[in-house]
């Protein structure tokens, strides 16, 4: 049964979420994938002070623009960015699904790593995977194919190496403060569904709290990938994620 609402997908430090083998993959829900800001389209603009706050809002704003409630899910960072969303925009969002998103500073250590270093040190470690794009995607536990290489040079290429610096910095400066975990705790007791999305390779290393696990309405490790789950099984992510948003929401 088709989900009548939208989904729109977050992207990462990395990258985006654009690819057509991932949007297609959502069949006849309507899917999204803006980009932040510093990336894709956006990648000109000022991130020099840029804040979590600054690209929820800009997420904010594109929800709205639909005209529907959506079910928002964001990967790694994004699902940092989109914790902010449903909690600050409670109107806009039917469901929240988590895909490995940042919880604590230790989910968000390479960008802890990244945010201490100096901007041509930053740019030093995006060239050399810009020199390797196959070896920086299979890095990351991704098969090698004509559809994974083609990302890892799409993704390397959507940003500048100054929007990964302040990404990192302004990641870093929102998981570290008390409110931010205290708001992801309240919006999981609230009436929202929020589900919680791993690849089960890496699923071990994603720092989730107890109470989330057990606060969350869905929580799911899908079989035989990673991190990038989307590149290595597009179908099958889209699927996990709308079944996610099916719990709790009218279908």
């Amino acid at each position: 049964m088709k989900n009548h609402h939208p989904v729109v997908l977050v992207h990462g430090l990395f990258g985006n979420l654009s690819a057509p083998e991932i949007l297609h993959a959502f069949g006849e829900t309507d899917a999204y994938a803006p980009d932040l800001i510093g990336y894709g389209e956006r990648s000109e603009e000022d991130t020099k002070n840029i804040t979590l706050h600054d690209q929820s809002k800009l997420i904010a704003e594109f929800i709205a623009g639909l005209g529907s409630k959506v079910n928002l899910v964001g990967h790694s960072v994004g699902g940092a960015i989109s914790a902010l969303v449903a909690h600050d925009h409670k109107e806009l969002v039917a469901s929240y699904t988590s895909v490995e998103g940042n919880f604590t500073l230790n989910d968000a250590f390479w960008s802890a790593q990244i945010a201490d270093k100096s901007d041509e040190e930053v740019a030093d470690i995006v060239q050399g995977y810009c020199n390797d794009p196959d070896a920086w995607m299979e890095g990351a536990g991704v098969t090698l194919n004509p559809y994974t290489r083609r990302l890892a040079r799409e993704w390397l290429a959507n940003q500048p190496p100054t929007t990964i610096k302040a990404q990192a910095r302004a990641v870093v400066e929102e998981t570290q403060k008390p409110e931010y975990l205290g708001n992801i705790h309240k919006l999981m007791k609230s009436e929202m569904p929020v589900n919680l999305i791993a690849g089960a390779r890496s699923s071990d290393g994603w720092d989730t709290p107890e109470w989330a696990n057990q606060l969350c309405t869905t929580r799911v490790n899908i079989p035989s990938v990673g991190h990038l789950m989307m590149a290595e099984c597009a179908s099958t992510f889209a699927a996990t994620v709308l079944m996610c948003a099916s719990y709790g929401t009218d279908i």
